[in-house]
């Protein structure tokens, strides 16, 4: 498969114009500054939900007297939130025609893996909870 032929697919599975020309308004080196944004929130949010998730919750909601099986629902929200953003930050590298689209796509890809799999365990624990 030819890249133009795996950009148009991608551009298909984001739901984004797939012309090939860049959406965004703007001078080239705007347009790539607004990606390079975006990539670097969705990757402090991806840090911030691990701080949360493996460090925060576990141990602080049961010193401040809330049960640890609460902290379920709120980890199953974060990891939505968290996949969410990916495929929004995959959508906005993918509008623009950002150069470095494929690479990080193999970022999110592995990302989204780990997510899913996470989120899977965490409802198989909200269910025998």
């Amino acid at each position: 498969m030819n890249v133009r032929r795996a950009d148009n697919l991608m551009a298909r599975l984001l739901l984004v114009n797939s012309n090939g020309t860049a959406v965004a308004v703007g001078d080239e080196e705007t347009v790539k500054r607004g990606a390079e944004n975006a990539l670097t929130l969705s990757l402090m949010f991806s840090g911030a939900r691990c701080i949360l998730q493996y460090a925060a919750l576990p141990f602080l909601l049961p010193v401040i007297g809330i049960a640890s099986e609460a902290t379920l629902p709120i980890l199953l929200l974060i990891n939505l939130v968290a996949m969410l953003s990916i495929f929004f930050s995959l959508r906005r590298f993918w509008s623009i025609g950002y150069a470095h689209r494929w690479r990080y796509l193999v970022v999110a890809a592995a990302a989204l893996v780990l997510l899913v799999a996470f989120t899977i365990y965490d409802i198989s624990k909200l269910g025998t909870a």
